[in-house]
């Protein structure tokens, strides 16, 4: 088995399938141009060697390489890793396959914002071992509340303090450092254990920016740990008056 990691533009094929597939999509917030594919080697939850891919935008890719690089250090199980067109752009049947992945042009779970998924800027890893958990309604009869776990294997991982192979705890300053700095499992009224992204308002601007000036701004904020000043105006309203001005404020 390969221990090879690398970034690859996507081929005429994979980007046929992802279309066809309804992976990525006319309404998809980034061009296909602007995505990559991370193929990287990981340890299973048996110690064996597979080699994982996920598609994410071009500034996340070169740090979900060191990512990886730093998994496959660690030891860190993952159960696979394949692109979201082996189901169909399915978010549930990915996460009922314990699958990690990243970009799929898809919506948030009853709504109809678009999810950091659709940015590449997200990651979803190990949704067995990493749950999603929701207040899905009250029983009344028994005056309790009832949780709602996804994927039904995840209910063996509910108690977090219970650290087990494949948690991703230990990962969240990583994962932080390397700009996805939203994790689910820090959320409110649902905690989303396995998913990770940038804050929406850098998705979104870096969907708007011109590749060399995300790759400066990505960078910039990843070494910085800043955030752009507030502002009444979105920073990707900000960025399209004065490009360069605002590459000279947000860059090295």
């Amino acid at each position: 088995m390969t221990t090879t990691f690398s970034i690859l533009e996507l081929d005429p094929s994979r980007r046929l399938a992802m279309e066809k597939k309804g992976v990525w999509r006319a309404e998809s917030p980034v061009s296909l141009d602007r995505l990559r594919c991370v193929s990287f080697p990981h340890y299973n939850f048996l110690s064996e060697i597979h080699t994982g891919e996920i598609v994410v935008m071009d500034v996340l890719a070169p740090y979900m390489l060191k990512f990886f690089e730093k998994l496959y250090e660690l030891h860190f199980p993952i159960h696979k890793a394949v692109p979201m067109e082996y189901y169909d752009g399915s978010d549930d049947a990915s996460m009922a396959e314990n699958n990690s992945s990243s970009y799929n042009c898809r919506t948030i779970a009853r709504s109809n914002s678009l999810s950091l998924h659709a940015y590449g800027l997200a990651l979803d890893l190990n949704p067995v071992q990493n749950p999603y958990i929701g207040n899905a309604y009250v029983n009344q009869e028994k005056d309790c509340g009832l949780l709602e776990v996804w994927p039904t294997k995840g209910i063996d991982y509910i108690n977090r303090r219970h650290s087990l192979p494949g948690m991703v705890e230990p990962l969240v300053g990583f994962l932080h450092s390397f700009g996805l700095r939203d994790w689910g499992g820090d959320w409110v009224y649902a905690m989303d254990y396995h998913h990770f992204q940038t804050p929406r308002s850098i998705a979104e601007l870096l969907a708007v920016m011109s590749p060399p000036h995300a790759i400066a701004f990505f960078d910039w904020y990843i070494k910085t740990g800043d955030a752009p000043e507030s502002t009444m105006e979105s920073l990707g309203d900000c960025y399209k008056k004065n490009p360069e001005g605002f590459l000279k404020k947000y860059s090295l």
